[in-house]
């Protein structure tokens, strides 16, 4: 029996769906929205793969921040979904290592990004993400 598709006829409500799962820090939920081999690369460069990898760097990640992303737009085809991102990060602790430069707790970070997403057999198997813009506003910093 053939799976009914997660994206079908709506596939900008089903990436809705997966980005709460994300926003909620639930992996699992985000996770079955990939393939086995999935392959992402972050704004920086960085290549991930597999399910594992992922939830590795974005559980480390969730450790030092809280992250919201909100979809800015999406649309999509049967095999394809384009979506303008914005993410903002907010630094529980001190991170001088964090990916995108130096944090220190209370900082926040936001970063607008283009991702694209392959769709291939109900599942995202390719995700690419570039970001095209990074403000910081430092504990302190007026509003």
């Amino acid at each position: 029996m053939t799976q009914p598709s997660r994206f079908a006829p709506d596939a900008t409500a089903a990436f809705t769906r997966y980005i709460a799962a994300f926003n909620d820090g639930d992996f699992a939920t985000a996770c079955s929205y990939y393939a086995d081999n999935i392959r992402l690369t972050i704004g920086n460069g960085r290549v991930l793969q597999g399910r594992e990898e992922i939830v590795r760097f974005y559980t480390g990640i969730r450790r030092v921040t809280r992250r919201t992303i909100t979809v800015l737009d999406c649309f999509a085809s049967e095999t394809r979904l384009a979506a303008e991102l914005e993410s903002e990060f907010l630094a529980v602790t001190d991170v001088p290592d964090f990916t995108s430069g130096p944090l220190r707790r209370g900082d926040r970070m936001y970063i607008n990004s283009f991702a694209f997403y392959d769709i291939d057999h109900n599942h995202f198997s390719r995700i690419r993400a570039a970001v095209f813009r990074r403000v910081w506003k430092r504990r302190g910093d007026p509003a």
